[in-house]
């Protein structure tokens, strides 16, 4: 599928946006190209895009005092990502933003997302709907964090998103999923045990 008929589809998932409309968004977007292991944001920099995945994996993460990363977001061909409150406060980033394997990216510069959240009403529905369900999934990642076993966390990932788990490292995985990559280890061998 041409990767602008992907975009397409992806915003007809929430609202439905004119040609026009879609050619004058696409005309204030950029391609980025990201071999693996490239940032596309570094802790400490501002995020100056909010971009969409059209090809491959990226990870967003911290790194804390011992050099330990913790992995906040996995994101995949067809998702958004960024640092959003360093994109929208102009305040430098908490986060690393990496490319897991080879990306490609259609960004948006934030004077543009401004204005085409005010130029164009469709596509400031389609963001404040990006973002109010990208702060429900947060919640209830969250959520199962407290209340669900590893295991649990882990199958419930590979059954929604197979993609993730044969993308990216396992150290990420486990990060992700808020374990050690010891424990993930233990977990996959189990659930292979458990399948013979």
């Amino acid at each position: 599928m041409d990767k602008l008929e992907f975009l397409k589809k992806h915003l007809a998932l929430k609202v439905d946006v004119s040609d026009s409309d879609f050619d004058k968004f696409v005309g204030l977007t950029k391609t980025i190209s990201l071999k693996k292991g490239e940032f596309f944001l570094r802790a400490s920099k501002i995020a100056r895009y909010q971009v969409f995945l059209l090809s491959g994996v990226m990870a967003t993460y911290t790194v804390d005092k011992k050099g330990e990363k913790h992995v906040l977001q996995i994101a995949i061909e067809g998702h958004w990502t960024s640092d959003l409150f360093s994109f929208l406060a102009v305040e430098p980033s908490l986060f690393y933003v990496e490319a897991m394997e080879d990306t490609e990216l259609l960004a948006i510069s934030k004077e543009n997302f401004e204005l085409v959240c005010d130029e164009i009403p469709v596509f400031e529905r389609f963001f404040r709907l990006l973002i109010q369900n990208g702060f429900i999934y947060l919640q209830r990642r969250i959520l199962n964090m407290y209340s669900e076993s590893a295991e649990d966390r882990y199958l419930k990932l590979i059954r929604e998103k197979p993609e993730i788990a044969q993308s990216v490292p396992q150290h990420y995985l486990a990060s992700f999923l808020g374990i050690k990559p010891q424990s993930l280890s233990r977990i996959r061998k189990s659930i292979a045990d458990n399948s013979k």
